[in-house]
């Protein structure tokens, strides 16, 4: 068995034990084991609708079969332009069946965006899901993915598929304004989920599917759900908090993974209604302590503290609590998966001590082939493991880590500027460019500044001869250029940017400023709340987006708000009335002053002192 140094002591690499399936070539040929075994067992479940695994394989046999009559084969990249659904499953599998490699793409993203990943992945066809309209931003073929069997005959051979060969390329953020696609084989993803100590999924599983199919997580729930004869629970588009505690105990859901910001957004009410759970993961930022010792002394079971880049598929280190007691403090990343290899370098590229400071490089055979056509980048990312003697490769993660004895790390932060809003990686380079292109700047720079419980980004802009366009109008070109968690909360205009000792820009100043002038600023009353409602809904408003000045003429959107600070008011309110607030309400009011008018009218209901109809 091969040695790897793991920040300073020497320890073997484990390798995958596999599940109840012996060990597979490729997601389709796994896949098709399961069938045999579960062929009546529900696959997938979506609101009052079922499918079985040998439905599931029928359907995506007649979806591949469409696919090949209009040219889709071996080695293309094929877009899937939906929101998680039973038909964005059956074009998964379909694509995988052919050969080719599936490219998703988030619906809620700025079109502008997505056309520029599809003309980078040569993407010529996108499927879409039954009765959807095609994307307007797609000027190539689109098809349709339906969820009934017409009867079709099927003649489908089985391909014989390479483990390295392609499954998916998913787009992370990237520092010049175009993200990177990363490209994960099959084998990635089978050593992902079929080794999964840290869960063990079986065959009695309820998965709860609550991802986006564009975020790397829902390779985990997916493949980890489908290639060990469980039954995937779809979770409805834009559910709340107690929306989801909801669909956990009405499916009976046993493995729920949720991004570490809406985990953190539960309160100890709520999380009671998530201990039935089997094991919950929460990854993609930094977990509330508070959060996780709440939830273990609620009766949770295990909670799992997931780490992992995109590069490495979904998770590299699990950290696994079950007790109270193991969330005392900052909470570790924890030690590597299976068939993974953590390494705690300086500078020099040499293991630092236990217990020092280092950077984080990651060997595994999860490890993605690199970024889609772009050499340069890979090779700057993904190096040759110096540790090994079969001529693989590391990951270098740009994390900062310390390791203790018994190989645990702990996170410390980034060594760039790239960082966590609501479990997505986001480059604020990226940011910085879209600005450039927006206005002419002598400079600009985004920082970002949050704790497990707030997250936000701020821009500061250096405006040519004095000239101030209007804060809302680059905000609104933002928003048409960038996903909403990339948006920054405010722009800020200043005659320079402060800098370092060593000419760097001073982030720390920065951050100083917003949190004494804007963030920070002492939550006052407001001077036209009309009554304590108004009041107590502006007060937690001005809180959870920081910026005291909010009013309930404002937009809960226009005003900072994003999903994340929805679900986090929504808990907070319908907890402190004891109503039912769902998301909905903000989504669609027209302003605050509706949202508060829409609690008023839910409490007189829920006194009884009107209809509810």
């Amino acid at each position: 068995m091969s040695k790897s140094i793991h920040g300073g002591c020497q320890t073997s690499i484990a390798r995958n034990g596999f599940g109840p399936f012996s060990a597979s070539a490729s997601l389709p040929e796994a896949f098709a084991k399961v069938v045999r075994a579960f062929a009546h067992k529900p696959g997938v479940i979506a609101g009052d609708q079922s499918w079985t695994y040998q439905q599931l394989d029928r359907l995506s046999d007649i979806c591949a079969l469409r696919m090949a009559r209009i040219g889709i084969e071996r080695g293309h990249y094929v877009g899937i332009h939906m929101q998680r659904s039973v038909h964005a499953v059956i074009a998964m599998l379909a694509i995988l069946k052919l050969g080719a490699t599936y490219v998703p793409f988030d619906p809620a993203a700025p079109g502008q965006r997505l056309a520029r990943q599809a003309a980078n992945a040569g993407v010529r066809v996108v499927l879409v899901g039954k009765g959807e309209d095609a994307p307007e931003w797609f000027v190539g073929m689109t098809l349709s993915v339906g969820a009934q069997d017409d009867g079709e005959a099927i003649d489908l051979p089985p391909l014989q598929l390479h483990p390295l060969e392609l499954a998916y390329v998913i787009y992370t953020s990237g520092s010049t304004n175009e993200a990177k696609g990363v490209c994960v084989h099959h084998r990635a993803v089978l050593d992902l989920v079929q080794g999964a100590g840290y869960c063990g999924f079986t065959q009695d599983d309820v998965v709860y599917h609550g991802m986006s199919i564009a975020f790397d997580g829902s390779t985990f729930e997916i493949w980890g759900s489908l290639l060990s004869g469980a039954t995937l629970a779809i979770a409805p588009h834009g559910l709340s908090l107690s929306g989801i505690c909801d669909l956990v105990e009405q499916r009976a859901v046993s493995v729920l993974l949720l991004s570490t910001g809406v985990f953190n957004a539960f309160g100890r009410d709520l999380l009671r209604r998530l201990s039935c759970v089997r094991v919950l993961l929460a990854g993609g930022d930094v977990m509330s302590p508070v959060t996780a010792a709440q939830f273990l002394e609620a009766g949770g079971q295990v909670l799992v503290n997931g780490y992992g880049p995109t590069e490495v598929t979904t998770f590299s280190h699990c950290h696994v609590m079950t007790s109270p007691a193991q969330a005392a403090g900052a909470i570790p990343i924890g030690v590597p998966i299976n068939g993974t290899a953590a390494y705690v370098l300086d500078e020099a590229m040499q293991p630092v001590p236990l217990g020092q400071e280092g950077e984080l490089y990651i060997a595994s055979s999860g490890l993605a082939q690199g970024y889609l056509d772009n050499p340069v980048l890979s090779a700057e990312r993904f190096l040759p493991d110096p540790f090994a003697t079969d001529g693989s490769r590391m990951y270098r993660t740009g994390d900062l880590v310390r390791q203790v004895p018994g190989g645990r790390l702990d996170y410390l932060g980034r060594i760039d500027t790239q960082v966590k809003i609501r479990g997505f990686r986001v480059e604020l380079g990226e940011i910085e460019t879209c600005l450039h292109s927006l206005g002419a700047w002598v400079d600009a720079c985004v920082i970002h500044i949050g704790d497990p419980q707030t997250s936000q980004l701020h821009a500061f802009c250096v405006p040519e001869h004095g000239a101030l366009p209007a804060e809302t109008i680059l905000l609104e070109g933002l928003r048409r250029r960038l996903p909403d968690y990339m948006v920054p909360r405010r722009i800020h205009f200043v005659d320079a940017l402060p800098l370092t000792i060593n000419g760097k820009v001073d982030r720390r100043a920065l951050a100083a400023r917003v949190t004494t002038t804007d963030a920070g600023a002492e939550v006052k009353p407001s001077l036209h709340a009309a009554d304590p409602l108004e009041q107590e809904v502006l007060g937690v408003l001005r809180r959870l987006l920081g910026d005291p000045h909010i009013e309930a003429g404002d937009h809960f959107f226009e005003a900072g708000g994003d999903s994340l600070a929805a679900m986090r008011f929504c808990a907070e309110i319908g907890a402190s009335h004891a109503i039912d607030l769902p998301l909905a309400v903000l989504f669609d009011a027209e302003s605050i002053a509706a949202v508060i008018e829409s609690i008023r009218q839910r409490k007189q209901v829920s006194r009884g002192e009107v209809s509810a109809a």
